[in-house]
């Protein structure tokens, strides 16, 4: 082969290597960043299921407790008090204690509720509009919302006790949800951006193919040189046989 055209394409080959690498490096680096985007989603949406999940449990408990001891003062007041003062003075008690259970329970809920509808903002800025992902999680929350209304409603302590293990329920279903959810962003981010596995392959073609080309460039110098050693040793044998006859 022509050094100088050897020389050429070797140049060539340089300048394809490198500009390889420079695009396979800017690829790599968008990837990292864009990993690292995934990671940070990934810790501040399980931050914000948590939260919007523990406020459901608790919103529901609060308004069982509510919605109990508002039932029972209510009972108490209306009741006809007792004659004897010794009566008197415990259903005096129970009606303090009740109508206190009532205020914290009262508060409680509202601390909740204003928890509830935080968390599921923040939730729902996780998610684009049309992520069928977040839909199960919405019309779980939708549910749970529903139930609350029920317990609210329900003057008997059985059926609101059944509606609160209902929402429970629906929680742990949410809970599985959220699972499902992060448990895919975390093998997207564990495998990588497509663009990142497109850049990969073609990175491992283009060092097989520019290997083989260096392997035939190899073979064929290789190949000339033996022939031209083979000339060589030719031309040095003929030029030899002269003198042995002459001699």
């Amino acid at each position: 082969m022509d050094k100088v055209l050897l020389t050429a394409f070797l140049t060539a080959l340089a300048g394809f290597i490198t500009a390889a690498l420079s695009i396979v490096k800017l690829v790599n680096e968008k990837e990292s960043k864009t990993t690292d985007y995934r990671q940070s989603w990934t810790e501040s949406a399980r931050e914000s299921l948590a939260e919007l999940i523990g406020a459901l449990n608790s919103f529901a408990s609060s308004t069982n407790q509510s919605a109990s001891s508002g039932r029972q003062f209510l009972k108490l007041m209306k009741g006809a008090p007792p004659e004897d003062d010794h009566a008197k003075g415990i259903r005096q008690e129970a009606i303090e204690l009740n109508k206190k259970l009532l205020h914290e329970s009262v508060a409680t809920q509202k601390d909740d509720l204003k928890k509830i509808y935080h968390a599921y903002a923040k939730v729902r800025l996780h998610f684009k509009s049309d992520d069928l992902s977040f839909s199960r999680i919405e019309q779980k929350f939708d549910y749970c919302m529903g139930k609350v209304e029920e317990m609210r409603a329900a003057k008997k302590g059985g059926k609101r006790l059944k509606i609160k293990e209902q929402i429970h329920s629906a929680t742990g279903e949410m809970s599985t949800y959220a699972r499902q959810i992060l448990k895919a962003e975390w093998e997207t981010v564990k495998v990588g951006e497509p663009a990142y596995k497109q850049t990969k392959r073609f990175s491992i073609w283009a060092c097989i193919v520019m290997l083989f080309i260096l392997f035939t460039i190899g073979i064929h110098a290789a190949i000339e040189y033996k022939g031209r050693s083979s000339s060589s040793a030719g031309l040095i044998i003929s030029n030899e046989q002269p003198k042995g006859r002459a001699g």
